[in-house]
């Protein structure tokens, strides 16, 4: 408080006042120094740099808050102003509110950016680039505008009216935006799950596959087989099955079906058919070195006994040069070793005496192999 001495004096209120907001703005100096200290202690103890980053970003509030105090307490020295105090107190409260939402705001989007972060470095994409800064701008502009909104009723005036003229105005805006919310809300899904992640190649149900170049805040982007972009609304993916062909990992199976007649050897069919996907396996590199290939019988045909050959390909692009490869070593090696794949055959059968051109029955056999 005012020390009796000076009471009364307003030269020397002044001067004191002036006093005051000078050691104020060196307590501030020495607050924000004192919070550089600790963040530097915390973080040579820390694992982690969230509070790091919390007192860095509190660091300038906090000085602020100090200088606000202190020019509070000058302002109350001065004798001549007591017919403003009222004023004053009212404009240290909302300085003092303003602060504090300025430092909450300052806070969350740390938060946000810790936390988008930690959830990029799991799910291996650029989410924290493109989602956060929308996040971040989204989460400071809600904050200051509750923050104004506590400040007009701090200074008397009735928010109920802008309320209710906001709330109709939001519900309007949410209306009109609805489909444009619903893909960033379905981006935002896709991207901190990690299902989909930029290079995937996938599929889309009833819809279109390709390898994923982009997932933004509204769509993605695919680049299908015949290399032409196509953008698919988030929405359409959060809502629909999708196949992800590199997951849980980019290697893929390659099975083909085929078929051999019924007096071939089968033991001689699986054997040479094993020999041949080992011989693919180890001459090209978009096969997996690491599996084992197989056979498989799976089906009495019409004219052919149906078996499949599964070998695995490093990955989805690479499936279709194994595929294309394997078909070709098979059929020449059943060519050189006589195994037959027969084709598709179509018996007439007529009953009668053979002396007449018009036939009693008709059977039609149709089969493939």
């Amino acid at each position: 408080m005012v020390p009796t001495i000076i009471r009364g004096e307003p030269l020397l209120e002044v001067l004191y006042a002036l006093g005051i907001v000078v050691v104020s703005l060196g307590l501030a100096r020495v607050t924000t120094y004192l919070f550089k200290v600790v963040i530097e202690r915390l973080a040579a103890r820390s694992s982690t740099n969230l509070d790091d980053l919390l007192l860095r970003a509190l660091r300038r509030p906090a000085g602020v808050f100090v200088v606000i105090q202190g020019t509070f307490i000058a302002l109350t020295a001065i004798t001549l102003l007591n017919e403003w105090q009222a004023a004053i107190n009212k404009g240290w409260g909302v300085l003092m509110l303003a602060t504090a939402f300025w430092a909450i705001q300052r806070g969350v989007n740390v938060l946000l950016t810790w936390w988008g972060q930690e959830l990029a470095s799991r799910a291996a994409s650029d989410w924290d680039n493109r989602v956060l800064p929308i996040l971040r701008r989204a989460s400071s502009f809600a904050i200051l505008a509750i923050g104004a909104l506590v400040v007009l009723e701090r200074l008397g005036v009735s928010i109920s009216p802008l309320l209710a003229g906001l709330g109709i105005g939001g519900l309007a805006v949410a209306i009109a935006l609805q489909p444009t919310l619903s893909s960033f809300i379905s981006g935002t899904y896709l991207l901190t799950d990690g299902s989909i992640r930029p290079g995937d190649f996938i599929e889309v149900q009833g819809g279109p596959s390709g390898t994923v170049l982009d997932v933004g805040w509204r769509s993605t982007k695919l680049l299908n087989p015949p290399n032409n972009v196509v953008t698919v609304p988030n929405s359409r993916l959060a809502d629909s099955i999708v196949t992800n062909y590199n997951l849980p990992a980019p290697a893929t199976n390659v099975v083909l079906s085929c078929g051999v007649s019924y007096e071939s050897d089968l033991k001689q069919v699986e054997a040479q058919a094993l020999e041949v996907m080992r011989e693919v396996r180890d001459r090209l590199p978009e096969a997996d070195k690491s599996s084992d290939p197989w056979v498989g019988f799976s089906e009495f045909g019409d004219s052919n006994i149906t078996f499949f050959c599964v070998l695995r390909a490093v990955n989805r692009g690479a499936s279709f040069l194994v595929r294309s490869e394997l078909i070709k070593a098979l059929h020449h090696r059943f060519q050189q070793e006589g195994i037959e794949i027969n084709y598709p055959v179509r018996k007439l059968v007529y009953a009668g005496d053979g002396k007449t051109d018009h036939p009693l029955s008709l059977k039609d056999e149709t089969t493939r192999g």
